[in-house]
């Protein structure tokens, strides 16, 4: 999907996954951040993995898509896991809700959230990739 909002050819799952066991982004533990980063970035899209503060998300939300960490179904009591999901907007207020793409049978009929809701399971972690205008980089 990130691929496709930038603009790039997407290579099919199989391929993405031949590229991340060769790449060593894959370990027993599931993807690494730093690793899809890196692969982004080699699929044309500038990449990096860093920590973002949940307060954060709102404004770099108003320039690219992320990649979070979260506990699958954003439970609100306190835990917090390594479930990638894609955010991919932010609706403003008190309390913002942010729309996001979460590959699980639970995120088939969930796309949004309050931030507090998804803060509550963020671990602070992120991919964070190049602004956005219109598929093009700038």
């Amino acid at each position: 999907m990130i691929l496709l909002a930038y603009g790039r050819e997407a290579p099919t799952v199989t391929e993405l996954l031949k590229l991340a066991v060769k790449g060593d982004v894959l370990t027993p533990r599931g993807a690494l951040h730093a690793g899809i980063a890196r692969l982004a970035t080699e699929l044309g899209v500038p990449s990096t993995a860093e920590p973002v503060p949940a307060e954060e998300l709102p404004a770099r939300l108003e320039e690219a898509p992320l990649i979070v960490s979260v506990t699958e179904q954003l439970p609100e009591d306190g835990r917090s896991g390594g479930h990638l999901i894609i955010l991919r907007g932010c609706e403003s207020g008190p309390n913002p809700t942010v729309h996001f793409r979460d590959p699980s049978s639970w995120g088939q009929t969930h796309d949004h959230a309050p931030l507090s809701r998804l803060s509550a399971s963020y671990t602070g972690r992120a991919i964070t990739f190049a602004p956005l205008n219109n598929g093009d980089l700038r």
